[in-house]
């Protein structure tokens, strides 16, 4: 049984300091006294190699193996308590759902705007839904382009659903509060997913039972396991983007 991606990473830090530990207790042993940076390498990279070993996605291996050594410079700065509960609070208004539903922020960028807005519907009404619709640009840009379409966007993180919120004070987009798996995507014509390798063979199983036929599902850069999309839209961006797209 696989181990939730937040327990994972506090066992493998939890494991990288144990490490660091027993190499300064055996040095000792030997009369050796190990540099305080020798012994922070060795926790970090421990810390990284442990993430892999619990098949955390690789993104995880940079906080695992920065947080030490950013724990120990912040340390030495003499900051105020308020400096770390206001930037805790901060961080837990934009990422409190991402140990929950596995998908970090990702911001869609004007290149993938323009090759989404090439995908939908000319004149006719349409509906559209971004799953985690995040600062709302997405959303903005198209309703701009594709005013016969109605653009719908949910968001879990606190403070990017208020950010969003405030820039769907337009006709034709909709923004509210909540998680993705509740939705019912029978409703809409199209399904924007930029999220994460993680939920996409859950997300389309839920999507292959709900969704209409004749909808598309779009995701930004992540594929389905085992199964190819129709169409994938290579874009000619810095990050090399692709759009897979399935046809219901």
């Amino acid at each position: 049984m696989r181990l939730p991606v937040v327990f994972s990473a506090l066992l493998a830090q939890a494991g990288a300091l144990l490490a660091a530990f027993l190499a300064f207790k055996a040095s000792l042993l030997f009369g050796l006294l190990l540099p305080w940076w020798g012994l922070t390498l060795l926790q970090s990279a421990t810390a990284v190699v442990s993430s892999w070993l619990f098949g955390l996605p690789p993104w995880w291996f940079v906080i695992q193996g920065l947080f030490v050594p950013m724990l120990l410079l912040v340390s030495g700065l003499n900051l105020s308590p308020h400096f770390f509960l206001g930037g805790f609070l901060l961080l837990w208004l934009i990422f409190f759902s991402n140990a929950k539903e596995r998908v970090p922020l990702y911001l869609s960028n004007e290149t993938s705007c323009a090759a989404l807005a090439s995908l939908l519907p000319g004149h006719r009404p349409f509906r559209f839904l971004d799953l985690g619709s995040g600062l709302g640009g997405l959303l903005a840009r198209l309703a701009e382009q594709k005013p016969a379409g109605r653009f719908y966007g949910i968001e879990s993180a606190p403070l990017p659903f208020l950010v969003s919120r405030l820039r769907s004070k337009k006709s034709g987009v909709y923004v509210r509060y909540g998680s993705f798996w509740n939705e019912n995507l029978a409703d809409y014509d199209v399904v924007y997913a930029f999220l994460s390798p993680e939920p996409m063979a859950e997300l389309w199983r839920k999507a292959k039972h709900e969704m209409r036929a004749g909808s598309l599902f779009v995701s930004n850069s992540f594929a389905v396991p085992d199964c190819a999309p129709a169409r994938i839209v290579q874009l000619n961006d810095a990050r090399h983007t692709r759009l897979l797209i399935w046809e219901m």
